[in-house]
Parts: C-alpha cells; sequence; structure tokens
C-alpha cells in the first residue's frame, strides 16, 4: 500500500473531523433557549435570577460573552481535539468520565450486532445466489427486501410493545452492570436480546442482499465457467472461487453497512434506555446541556470515521488496484 495514500487518507480524516466539530458547535447554538437558564432555575422560571450566578454558569458551559463569541469557538476546538469536554453540572461529573462509562455499553451493543449480523448475512447471501432462479431464492428476496425496508426505531418499537408490554417476556429497560460480562453473562444476553436483534434482523437482510447481488455478478464472470469446465464441485465454485472474489465489493458496502449500523444503535438505545452514549446524547440534547451534548456527539461521529477509514484501508488491502 503506498505510503503517500495513507497519508492523504490520514489528513482527509482530519479535515472532516475538524467540520464535523464546527457543524457540532453551530447546530447546538442554533438550538432556542439558555441552557445556564435551565441548569439553574428551570426552562420557564426567571424569577430571582442572579447576574453574577448566572454569568459564572454560562463561562463553564463556554457561553460567556454570548452563544457566538469566537472566543468560545477557539477555546471549544481546543478542547474538543483534547478530549477535555468540560464539567457536567446536571451529574456532576466530568463530561468524560460520563461518556467512558457509556462507551463500553455501545461498544457491546454496536460489536455484537455487526459481528452476528455479517456472520449470518454473508453465508446467507452465498446461499441465495446458489438458489438462483428457483423458489427460495424468490423468498428470501422478497423476505430480506421487505426487512432491510423497516426503519431501526420502527421495528425497535414493535418488539418493545410485543415482548415487554403484550408479552412481557423482557424489560423494558436493558440496564445491566458490565461486571456481568464475567459474572453473569446470561443476564446479559437477557437484557440486550431485543436491542441486539433489532439490529441484526434489519442489517443481516441487508448483508443477505449485497452479498447474494457481488455473487451473482462474480459467478458471470470467465474464471468461474473456466473452473466448471474443468470439473470442480459446485460447493468448491461457490465458496472458494467465487464467494473469495465477492469479498472485495461486499468489503466496500461494508463501510455503508457500519456507519447505518452505528446510527441505527443510537436510535435503537435511546428507544430500549440501554445505556449507551447514544442514550446519553439524547438525554443531553433535551436537557440543553451543551458540554455532555457535544462530546457524545463529537464522539460517535469520531468513532462513525475512524471505521470508514479502517474499512478503506482493507478494502485496499484486498485489491492493491484500488486507491484510497
Amino acid at each position: 500500500m503506498n505510503p503517500y495514500l495513507i497519508v492523504r487518507k490520514i489528513i482527509q480524516d482530519v479535515i472532516l473531523i475538524v467540520l464535523v466539530a464546527v457543524i457540532i458547535f453551530v447546530v447546538y447554538r442554533l438550538m432556542p433557549g439558555n441552557p445556564a437558564q435551565l441548569l439553574l432555575f428551570g426552562a420557564k422560571n426567571k424569577a430571582g435570577l442572579s447576574g453574577a450566578r448566572l454569568a459564572a454558569v454560562e463561562a463553564q458551559l463556554g457561553l460567556a460573552g454570548g452563544k457566538w463569541n469566537p472566543a468560545n469557538f477557539l477555546i471549544y476546538m481546543k478542547d474538543m481535539f483534547t478530549f477535555n469536554f468540560g464539567y457536567d453540572y446536571f451529574e456532576s461529573l466530568t463530561v468524560w468520565d460520563i461518556i467512558r462509562e457509556a462507551l463500553p455499553y455501545t461498544f457491546l451493543l454496536f460489536g455484537t450486532a455487526a459481528v452476528i449480523s455479517f456472520a449470518l448475512g454473508i453465508p446467507m447471501g452465498i446461499l441465495t445466489s446458489w438458489f438462483r432462479s428457483t423458489k427460495k431464492e424468490s423468498t428470501l428476496i422478497a423476505t430480506s427486501t421487505a426487512l432491510n425496508a423497516i426503519p431501526f426505531f420502527v421495528l425497535a418499537v414493535w418488539l418493545v410493545i410485543y415482548f415487554t408490554a403484550l408479552r412481557p417476556y423482557f424489560p423494558v429497560r436493558t440496564v445491566f452492570p458490565l461486571s456481568w460480562l464475567i459474572t453473569n453473562p446470561g443476564g446479559v444476553v437477557y437484557y440486550m436480546f431485543l436491542p441486539v436483534t433489532t439490529l441484526i434482523i434489519i442489517e443481516g437482510a441487508s448483508h443477505l442482499l449485497t452479498t447474494r447481488a457481488a455473487m451473482v455478478g462474480t459467478l458471470g464472470e470467465d474464471f468461474i465457467m473456466t473452473a466448471r469446465a474443468k470439473g470442480v464441485r459446485e460447493g468448491n465454485v461457490m465458496f472458494h472461487h467465487a464467494a473469495r472474489n465477492a469479498m472485495i465489493p461486499i468489503s466496500t458496502r461494508m463501510a455503508l453497512e457500519l456507519a447505518l449500523l452505528m446510527s441505527g444503535a443510537v436510535i435503537v438505545e435511546i428507544i430500549f434506555s440501554y445505556p449507551g452514549i447514544g442514550h446519553l446524547l439524547y438525554d443531553a440534547t433535551l436537557e440543553l446541556d451543551y458540554p455532555l451534548a457535544e462530546g457524545a456527539l463529537f464522539i460517535i461521529s469520531l468513532v462513525t470515521i475512524i471505521t470508514y477509514s479502517l474499512v478503506d484501508f482493507i478494502h485496499a488491502w484486498l485489491d492493491p488496484r484500488i486507491k484510497l
């Protein structure tokens, strides 16, 4: 892999991260309301407002001199890239400490769903291409297309209504200590079942369709016809010849799917009250908690950009003809 291309990709990512930080700054300051006033006296109660105390809290929230003070923007950018997100008055903790507690939950949900959806979707996509022009293929494609068209939040709400209200087999709030990963793994599976299932159903269907399309294209190549003419068994043709070459376009799609899965995980966390960074971002936004909301959104964006880049590097490694 050309070192120049690697350096160029890293520079592009840095520029993108800077733009994301600027957009976060602008978006949250376009929201109505005064976070300092909300913190001290509530959203509507302005009685007895102390100017000195309000000014002190505004300074802590990065709002001294107004929301659009250029000096605040420079301080904000420095803090974003040093992970110094400030102090959260609502939780009485530093923002980084709060995010650090939530991140493992998000990585657990995101990682589990990604591994299982790829492990199920890719083999099923290969098998679907094997059943080409049969009723099995038509059924699998129709089912996967229908599932892939369902938004994450719609499926999550359906599962919540059915499995926690109509048939209360699972809890409404999926909260558990991380120590259960060692002491009570069954409890972790129980509490994570609905959030993970929501992501797996939709993403697994997407991976099936992507793999099937890549396999159909690869099966029409000349080297596949040559392998069959030589008498290679159909199973070897599918899994050793076609599948290995189809992984290149599949890896391209992986980057988009991982980003979609990350956004889906944020939505699912909110609906299932899962204690990850997505739920943290939702609560902080509703409370106009600038430091926590900006820090959480920046970390989510950073993880997404890094994931994209890693997949790009893997793709370029699989196929040297591709330029980053």
